[in-house]
């Protein structure tokens, strides 16, 4: 939603947050060091940096991909920038790519 603001109460404009219903965030970018694929189960553990967007402190999780697809081209040690959204069951990655080194 690039070039949409809301007006802050000094009058200036403010980036516009989308936000789910809870309050927290529709989506959160992240980065991270991929520690494990299991590609038949639709799931990644990430060694991630800290994700401000959710107030989380850098650490190591298992995430699901929304699609397998999401997995390809990814190996185990590379960093990786990838989107979390919110679906009925939780977090959920809809993308991911390899970062820059």
């Amino acid at each position: 939603m690039a070039g949409i603001a809301q007006a802050a109460p000094d009058g200036t404009a403010a980036p516009l947050r989308v936000a789910a219903a809870d309050g927290a965030p529709a989506a959160a970018a992240a980065t991270g060091v991929v520690q494990q694929i299991r590609p038949e189960q639709g799931k990644v553990k990430i060694s991630h940096e800290p994700i401000v967007a959710l107030g989380w402190p850098s650490m190591t999780m298992t995430f699901r991909v929304k699609d397998k697809s999401v997995l390809e081209g990814i190996a185990v040690g590379d960093k990786v920038q990838f989107v979390l959204e919110k679906d009925a069951q939780g977090l959920v990655i809809t993308r991911m790519e390899k970062a820059a080194k």
